[in-house]
């Protein structure tokens, strides 16, 4: 019986140190950045040895990896489901709820701010671009099909192909939030984001729609 809660106890503690490490990594990725943040910091910061930093993780991306799918945002989860769940009645109507979501999401949870810091941080061809590339890569193509089913639905302004429509809700929903870091969240993300963003989203929407 001591020993299986010794094991239990054990585990238990690997994990707490593993989510220290995250969390540690997390914080320091937007403070200093992610190229000028490095192991040894990551793991001075959670109060573990850099030993115990190589038994859960390989590098900088696997724990940039497991940073993105602990704290993922359901609305990109929701989004990915319409996206693959074939043609829908309304896509413009899920990416105006799921993009409001995000905004009051970012807005309230300070996580979800570290998150999308971490997103756009970095420079092109440092360590860490593939990866980033690669994430923010996956929601292009997942609004992509969106916008294609939007388009295939007579919903799309027919001067507008999927993927300018994709990029151009990516640069609404980004460059609304780099706005709210930049002035010192002077505004209200979500309250923002209510009054914008359906009002962008008509600008890509058929006029007989």
């Amino acid at each position: 019986m001591r020993g299986r809660k010794r094991v239990r106890r054990s585990k238990a503690e690997a994990e707490q140190t593993r989510e220290k490490i995250l969390d540690a990594a997390a914080r320091l990725f937007c403070v200093r950045g992610i190229a000028q943040t490095t192991l040894e910091q990551i793991a001075r910061e959670a109060g573990a040895t850099r030993g115990a930093f190589y038994w859960y993780f390989k590098d900088k991306t696997d724990v940039l990896n497991a940073i993105y799918e602990r704290y993922k945002p359901p609305p990109l989860d929701q989004i990915e489901a319409a996206a693959a769940a074939g043609p829908i009645e309304d896509p413009f109507g899920i990416m105006a709820a799921t993009g409001l979501e995000f905004l009051a999401m970012v807005e309230n949870d300070p996580i979800q701010q570290r998150l999308h810091l971490i997103l756009i941080s970095g420079q092109p061809g440092d360590e860490t671009a593939p990866w980033r590339e690669r994430h923010n890569g996956h929601v292009y193509g997942v609004l992509v099909q969106l916008m294609t089913q939007a388009r295939t639905a007579g919903q799309l302004a027919p001067d507008l192909t999927p993927e300018q429509a994709a990029v151009s809700q990516m640069a609404m929903i980004n460059g609304l939030i780099g706005e709210w870091h930049r002035s010192g969240q002077a505004f209200g993300l979500a309250a923002a984001g209510e009054k914008l963003l359906p009002r962008f989203l008509v600008a890509l929407r058929c006029r007989a729609s």
